[in-house]
């Protein structure tokens, strides 16, 4: 069961389309980045949200349940596709 403060940011990050970022999350609960990041890391850490090192945030299956809805499935790989594209080569 997430506190209070978690489940303040999934909501945040569901009204964001169930995608954000460490800096959105941390200005919109009026935090520092630091500390966001903390509380956002202890969430992945239980599997509420996908926390990626450029600073991406996604909630997880456990995290739509603990908002009461359904998860978002079947987006995975165009996710993935669109992620990708966004990739770097050298």
């Amino acid at each position: 069961m997430p506190t209070p403060d978690e489940t303040k940011i999934l909501r945040i990050i569901d009204a964001e389309g169930g995608e954000s970022t460490v800096r959105k999350i941390a200005r919109k609960m009026g935090l520092d980045s630091s500390y966001a990041r903390v509380i956002l890391q202890s969430m992945g850490r239980n599997d509420l949200i996908d926390l990626f090192g450029t600073g991406k945030v996604r909630i997880a299956i456990k995290g739509w349940l603990a908002l009461g809805k359904q998860p978002q499935q079947g987006k995975g790989l165009q996710r993935y596709l669109e992620d990708r594209a966004k990739w770097k080569t050298f």
